[in-house]
């Protein structure tokens, strides 16, 4: 029955409201990233923000209005991260933790019986994160939507058109994001771990319109070396080898560095003929282990190659980054081979008969 109730409650908050053209006012509760991709806190604005005289806290601390919330779920993430106890410059402040758990308990009393619209996950862009992904749009909109659930303990509307501003997120910076989504996206399909998951919302505070152009590079570069530190957690160890025969297994080191088990398959693919190598199915890597596999190579001819070395799942989709397998190859002709042992024992003979000689001649000499 509460469940009917909670359902038919969001059905007519949706129904009773509308972007933009709503005459009941509304009041956002939006603001930049103040955490690092890593947790910790950037700086410690938030403790004036959310204060009565801040602009965080006037608009929970007013007089209590009809209106319609809108808000950004991850800045109530870093404000109950703050009302736990936190650190800022590696020192404990009590003061902004007991200021965040202040406001949060006022912004549970100011919204009540309220509409709440949660915005994406990290107040994106909405325009701007659909042309780069829907894919990842909707992992916002869900994870707000789910979260703030959680928090007010009742339903809120994920409905868009509620965004307000444009990012100006350059072009390089766009392909630099839509890269790190698509690798921490590939992951997903092997390793279901909360850590990625995290890291992708946290990618979407990239295309916040209020970032200005240094924050903006800011956050796209820690986003950048983030992805890079999570991605190298399922790898396939680079090397060289010194391939010696025709027929050769050449062993490859595989790391699993995250808390779950992952089954994927090995894709193996030569940058010139002159080796031959078979993917590899279905490959078991325990959680935070390394295994070691024999990989059989045919070697066609000598020289030098590269093979690019890749996870992929059972329907062949890429994952996680490439590693490069540099080969040395020195195989000899066996006609070559037959000829060069045919020599090596000639000479071998020489050398015994011309010993057996000087022995000879030495001792006629004595006679």
């Amino acid at each position: 029955m509460k469940k009917v109730v909670a359902v038919l409650l969001a059905l007519f908050s949706i129904f009773s409201i509308q972007p933009a053209t709503s005459a009941t006012p509304v009041i956002r509760i939006v603001d930049i990233p103040h955490t690092n991709f890593d947790g910790t806190f950037r700086d410690n604005e938030l403790v004036g923000e959310l204060s009565p005289e801040g602009k965080l806290g006037k608009a929970v601390f007013a007089k209590n209005r009809s209106a319609t919330w809108v808000i950004d779920a991850a800045l109530i993430d870093e404000i109950i991260d703050m009302s736990d106890g936190y650190l800022y410059k590696e020192a404990p402040d009590v003061i902004g933790q007991q200021v965040a758990s202040a406001w949060l308990e006022q912004l549970r009393i100011a919204t009540a019986g309220n509409p709440i619209v949660a915005l994406p996950y990290g107040n994106p862009d909405s325009s701007l994160a659909r042309k780069l992904s829907t894919r990842d749009l909707a992992l916002y909109n869900k994870s707000a939507q789910s979260r703030l659930e959680e928090f007010f303990n009742r339903p809120v509307i994920s409905q868009n058109g509620w965004g307000k501003g444009k990012s100006r997120l350059s072009s390089g910076f766009q392909s630099l994001y839509e890269r790190q989504q698509d690798l921490l996206a590939s992951l997903t399909k092997v390793v279901a771990v909360e850590e990625i998951t995290t890291l992708q919302l946290r990618l979407g505070r990239i295309l916040n319109p209020l970032l200005d152009s240094r924050d903006r590079a800011y956050f796209s570069y820690q986003g950048r070396d983030a992805t890079t530190k999570v991605a190298k957690k399922l790898r396939i160890v680079p090397g060289r080898f010194q391939l010696t025969s025709t027929k050769v297994e050449v062993p490859l080191t595989l790391v699993n560095d995250f808390e779950t088990a992952t089954v994927v398959s090995l894709s193996l693919i030569p940058m010139n003929s002159r080796v031959q190598v078979e993917n590899v199915n279905d490959i078991t890597i325990p959680p935070k282990s390394l295994i070691q596999i024999s990989v059989p190579f045919t070697v066609i001819a000598s020289g030098s190659t590269l093979v690019l070395a890749q996870f992929i799942t059972p329907e062949g989709d890429r994952v996680g980054q490439t590693s490069r397998l540099n080969l040395s190859l020195t195989v000899i002709d066996s006609r070559v081979a037959w000829f060069t042992t045919g020599a090596a024992i000639f000479l071998f003979l020489g050398a015994i008969i011309q010993s057996v000689r000087r022995i000879r001649k030495g001792r006629n000499e004595k006679q």
